[in-house]
């Protein structure tokens, strides 16, 4: 049997499952679990409360509250269906994902989750007489969802919330709640959230949305010095070159990074074979499209002597609107080839399908909704067997309301066995700012979901790994006369693996007893959170590797990358391979990893003993130190976050090795 708590419906609540329970007093303590969400008005009120969808952005943002919205602003919203039955659903997708379970493995089509759990036409029409009732229009509909379309007033009150307008100095105009939702109990186990009921815009730049650490300028043409080339080489392998330094930590030398690990080496150290990933599709979803991207990784994976893709490998998915949205030259890069490229190297026999998000780029909520679609999309036409993501922002750009849509398609793919992974992000902690508290990422934090940490992964020269250490880069340069530093080591923190504890979600069944209560409550002072990470792979540019793409206009190139949103691909990329082993897709991967986390598959990753040091050729997250000197980099002092023995939030319960898809495919 698993040797995780089982998962039950109360432990681990999803947006339909809160509705059903919150009617009822005995569901009022598992539903007032999940942070926003209202206790449910009483009886003579007559009205169920949903996920709460005031947002964080205005107090984000110094936005002056200018009062209620006025009949000229409309709002478009979606108001998500509950489905048949939510208890039973959340119990089913729980149980095809628990080893020990009758259930595990035994998996859901979509047409068979449609007439099993989905939306019924009885709770479509009701919700349509609802809604035209209180004077809104029905522009559309999926299985999901209905559209509609009201004034500020009218959705206010047919929500039960107060919508205001607001403004502030830099430009902003915007709209929204300030109290939480519901609607009346006729409708009450019907609809699982509503969203759309915040949205706001800036003339020019929009500094209400910098709610994330900034992308890391890691990239860099393999073999760049900055430094003459007698003092640094870059290495072919972990420790084949070092360099004299000014002393730090003890020491008067440090190994030069790597220049980036080779497709070879990547599937040296995490066991791949030619023929892994057979019989698996692996989807990967970002914003925009790169037209060269099959071309580019041809040209890749040719130059190191490797195939490319095969007729069909390789296809992409568009949604409604995209060309519209994101033109013809819109693309996310380097992000797409890391992601593509990346899952070729790990599992060069499975399919890949690049699902497509549109491109709206200029709204928060619009880009939660195009990248949510292609999430959908996913599901609804099951596109493939587990899913890479690299979207995950802080949380508190996400309000209850839109997390909980989130929820509902993870739960509904749990239960068709498509598993989500993301990325946790690069900006450890995440306290990049003055008076910023420390936050984890969403998706990345949702409990259906896997959040992929980094690592710094030492390939030696055989291709075997010698060494392994949470991902978390701290740097100083040296000074022109190459005698002391321009800041004393260590030196500011630049990047390195997300974590910490959720505050939207519960502890999830599968984290109890393995996450140190300490973590998961805050050092006693909160209620037990969703810890992030789960698991970690290779993410350190230090130890970053080779991709190859054409971008838009330019001319091909290969670069070094890394981040966590490389370790994403690294880890769906390992459960693709499980899948012809283990005779079933892995799916919803959480409480398999967790039952996992002692074996030999999964290397517990632990502080290192004394500093760890490399040379590289410049500070990677520096915009204040020149780049004319090389950098000393401390490898392993992550913010806040720390190792430890056992679970950590810097790498969650370890990271993959070359026994993994063995020990993957063969369970429990």
């Amino acid at each position: 049997m698993s040797k995780h708590l089982a998962i039950t419906p109360a432990r681990l609540p999803t947006p339909g499952m809160a509705r059903a329970l919150i009617a009822v007093a005995v569901g009022l303590a598992a539903v007032g679990t999940l942070a926003g969400w209202s206790a449910a008005a009483s009886p003579a009120a007559a009205r169920v409360a949903l996920p709460s969808p005031v947002p964080a952005w205005p107090a984000q943002a110094g936005a002056k509250d200018t009062g209620p919205a006025g009949p000229g602003v409309t709002l478009h919203i979606r108001v998500y269906l509950t489905g048949r039955s939510a208890p039973a659903e959340a119990r089913f997708a729980i149980a095809a994902s628990e080893p020990g379970n009758a259930g595990y493995g035994k998996y859901l089509t979509p047409a068979q989750f449609r007439v099993r759990f989905g939306p019924s036409p009885a709770q479509a029409s009701a919700v349509r007489r609802w809604a035209v009732s209180q004077a809104l229009t029905v522009t559309g509909s999926t299985p999901h969802y209905i559209a509609l379309t009201g004034s500020a007033p009218a959705i206010s009150t047919a929500l039960g919330t107060s919508i205001h307008s607001y403004t502030n100095a830099g430009g902003l105009t915007g709209y929204a709640p300030v109290t939480g939702m519901s609607v009346p109990a006729s409708v009450g186990d019907d609809i699982a959230t509503v969203v759309g009921l915040d949205s706001y815009s800036y003339p020019a730049a929009d500094p209400a949305r910098n709610t994330d650490p900034p992308k890391r300028a890691r990239s860099r043409a393999p073999g760049t010095a900055s430094a003459p080339a007698a003092t640094y080489a870059c290495s072919s392998w972990w420790g084949q070159h070092a360099s004299s330094i000014p002393k730090a930590e003890g020491h008067t030398s440090a190994p030069d990074a790597v220049c980036g690990y080779t497709p070879q080496q990547l599937r040296s150290a995490y066991g791949v074979s030619a023929d892994s990933g057979k019989g698996a599709t692996i989807a990967i979803v970002l914003n925009g499209h790169l037209t060269t991207m099959q071309a580019s990784a041809d040209r890749f994976f040719a130059a190191h002597h490797l195939p490319g893709f095969a007729p069909g490998q390789y296809t992409e998915n568009f949604g409604p609107g995209f060309t519209a949205s994101c033109g013809s030259e819109a693309a996310n890069v380097p992000e797409e080839p890391l992601d593509v490229e990346t899952v070729h190297i790990l599992a060069p026999d499975a399919k890949i399908v690049y699902v497509a998000a549109n491109c709206a780029d200029d709204n928060q909520t619009l880009q939660e909704e195009d990248f949510l679609d292609a999430q959908t999309r996913i599901v609804d036409c099951h596109l493939a067997d587990v899913e890479t993501n690299s979207f995950s922002i802080v949380e508190s750009a996400y309000t209850p309301a839109m997390a909980a849509a989130w929820t509902q398609i993870f739960e509904q793919g749990a239960a068709e066995g498509i598993g989500f992974d993301f990325n946790s992000g690069d900006g450890g902690d995440n306290t990049y700012g003055s008076g910023i508290a420390p936050s984890v990422d969403f998706p990345a934090s949702d409990p259906w979901a896997t959040a992929v940490g980094g690592t710094t992964l030492e390939i030696g020269k055989t291709g075997t790994v010698t060494g392994d250490l949470g991902w978390g880069d701290t740097g100083t340069q040296e000074n022109k006369a190459g005698t002391g530093y321009l800041q004393a080591p260590p030196g500011p923190f630049q990047e390195g693996s997300t974590g910490g504890r959720s505050d939207l979600f519960p502890e999830p069944a599968y984290q109890r007893g393995v996450v140190p209560a300490s973590l998961a409550t805050a050092g006693g002072t909160r209620r037990a959170g969703r810890e992030v990470p789960d698991i970690a792979a290779d993410a350190s540019p230090m130890t970053g590797w080779l991709i190859g793409y054409t971008p838009p206009g330019g001319r091909y190139t290969q670069i070094l990358e890394g981040g966590t949103s490389g370790a994403s691909p690294i880890v769906a990329a390992l459960e693709a391979d499980a899948k012809q082993p283990a005779g079933h897709a892995i799916g919803f991967a959480n409480p398999l990893l967790y039952d996992l986390r002692d074996s030999v598959g999964i290397q517990d990753i632990r502080a290192a003993p004394s500093a760890a040091l490399v040379l590289a050729p410049d500070c990677f997250n520096s915009t204040q130190l020149p780049s004319a000197q090389p950098c000393l980099t401390t490898l392993g002092l992550d913010s806040s976050l720390h190792e430890t023995p056992g679970y950590d939030d810097v790498t969650g319960i370890g990271a993959p090795n070359s026994h993994f898809i063995a020990t993957l495919a063969k369970g429990v």
